[in-house]
């Protein structure tokens, strides 16, 4: 796991605090934040919008101490490290992470304007690992393009529990009401931006929720929960691989059988009330078996997950606002070792990532038939990689369109039967990798130009000037959808106009040599079928 002085270190080289430092007066409190010379910005970092909350339970909006100093110039104490090593922190006690972790990030331009629109990031990870901490999620390179396009916002960036912390299930969980206690603190998050971000110098009004994988996800539960009332809470949302569909919002048995492996690991199997005895067990004890193995997701709640993602879709029960959506060319979510037609089937009715059937399996391999040319990754021909398997891009191609790109469809063409402003996308960059270890355009791509770190260390844009300016124009774009809700506000020259998908059912295509819009007609019948499935 990275550390936050090592953060600090990484993204802050030469800047100290001086007298310059922030100081902010709010109802929630005194913060003294730090000054960034590099970037003129002001960070108030580790801002608690929760106190610790009470172990599988629901989060509290932080109270408001409006005569209470903070220091809020360091990062805040992590749900779950980006990349911990598990074995690592049992050997340490647990020391860099902690059940006290509802934190939040501001990163605000230093500028004469007031009411800043707000970007506000959703971290991915599997809902398992993940934090703000993570270097490349730094939001500095974001939001000073944001000022040198003109059109500056504010970044904020989110924790919220993660694995067993923040998505346990159970029957003990449901008859109790605490599920998908991650997601609920995401909302008071936003509850917390939506009081307090107007002393900061932002408009509460104008909230751009934006995620990837689980992120984006978690964004998609925003947009269907409560039947699609967002509170006021955002206006506009930007989904990067990952939608309002999926992943496994059913299998009772599966997650109970989860359940029951925790409690008795941790020696509460035989505790009249399990779910306390989970409580009170100490979190060095826990953490271990809460984090490891296991795979814990959202579950329909009849609140803020209150059905299937696609039924809401469907039915209209979702938030209707302009939204960026895209996935990556390749994601890549099969599995190695599919050699048969038998093999195929039996893995996407094994997979708990989606709710299909024998029939429905057998029918998606008819739509996806066996031939390379046809696979994923795309674009390669009859290249084959038979050691990950004699089907392996006919799968990758069924696993990919099931989690992330019929989905996107789905939702663009939903939200734009009610809104304009839809923005659909492909992520094409970097193109055709010849190294073995790195083949497509896979998940996560696009992260590193989404973000634009420099820093070589930390991402892998490199000296590569094609790739710094897609970065740049990629960072214009999202900020300016932010500032005023139109992608194309973002002043470079030689870009081709990102149309509605309501207009043109499309996609911009995002390359480093030549972007393109590209008309969204990709797999349409098999991406059709994939869309009738309730999931």
């Amino acid at each position: 796991m990275v550390s936050s002085f090592l953060f600090i270190l990484g993204l802050f080289t030469v800047s100290h605090v001086h007298a310059a430092s922030p100081v902010v007066q709010s109802k929630a409190g005194v913060y003294h934040g730090r000054y960034l010379s590099e970037f003129d910005q002001d960070l108030f970092l580790g801002v608690q919008y929760a106190p610790k909350p009470l172990r599988f339970a629901p989060s509290e909006l932080a109270r408001n101490t409006p005569g209470k100093h903070y220091n809020v110039t360091q990062y805040g104490t992590d749900c779950l490290g980006y990349g911990s090593d598990t074995n690592l922190l049992v050997r340490e006690g647990w020391t860099k992470l902690g059940e006290d972790c509802l934190h939040l990030n501001i990163v605000k331009p230093r500028t004469n304007q007031t009411n800043l629109p707000i970007l506000l990031w959703i971290y991915g990870g599997g809902w398992q690992q993940g934090a703000t901490s993570d270097p490349r999620y730094n939001m500095s390179y974001l939001v000073q393009q944001s000022v040198l396009n003109k059109k500056p916002v504010i970044g904020i960036s989110i924790n919220y529990r993660m694995a067993a912390f923040g998505f346990l299930y159970s029957q003990e969980i449901a008859s109790s009401g605490n599920q998908n206690l991650g997601l609920r603190d995401q909302r008071t998050a936003f509850k917390w931006v939506n009081h307090h971000i107007a002393a900061f110098g932002g408009d509460p009004t104008k909230v751009t929720i934006w995620g990837e994988s689980a992120g984006a996800y978690s964004v998609g539960d925003h947009l269907n929960a409560y039947n699609g009332n967002a509170e006021g809470l955002f206006r506009a949302a930007i989904l990067e691989s990952g939608g309002a569909i999926g992943p496994p919002i059913n299998g009772t048995e599966w997650y109970q059988a989860m359940y029951n492996n925790l409690t008795a690991s941790v020696g509460c199997s035989g505790a009249d009330d399990t779910l306390q005895c989970l409580r009170t067990v100490p979190y060095e004890t826990i953490a271990p078996y809460g984090y490891q193995g296991l795979e814990w997701f959202h579950v329909i709640d009849g609140s803020l997950v209150p059905r299937y993602g696609e039924e809401s879709l469907i039915r209209g029960k979702f938030a209707k606002i302009p939204i960026i959506l895209g996935t990556n060319t390749d994601e890549g979510f099969g599995v190695n070792g599919v050699n048969t037609d038998a093999q195929a089937v039996e893995q996407i009715l094994t997979s708990k990532r989606w709710n299909v059937n024998e029939t429905e399996a057998k029918k998606l391999l008819e739509l996806y038939p066996n031939d390379p040319t046809l696979g994923e990754p795309y674009g390669w021909g009859n290249r084959t990689w038979p050691e990950n398997g004699l089907q392996w891009k006919r799968y990758q191609s069924i696993a990919t369109d099931l989690t992330m790109y019929a989905p996107r469809r789905l939702l663009a063409e939903s939200m734009s039967k009610y809104v304009e402003g839809v923005y659909s996308y492909r992520w094409d960059a970097p193109k055709f990798n010849s190294t073995p270890n790195t083949i497509g355009v896979n998940h996560f791509s696009e992260i590193p130009f989404v973000f634009g770190n420099t820093n070589q260390r930390i991402t892998p844009l490199g000296n590569s000037s094609a790739n710094i300016e897609l970065s740049k124009r990629v960072m214009r774009m999202w900020t300016s959808f932010a500032y005023d809700l139109n992608p194309n506000g973002h002043g470079v020259a030689d870009l081709p106009n990102w149309p509605q998908y309501s207009k043109e059912p499309s996609n911009f295509v995002f390359r480093a040599d030549r972007s393109y819009v590209e008309d969204d007609t990709d797999r349409t019948e098999g991406v059709a079928f994939i869309n009738t499935i309730i999931r």
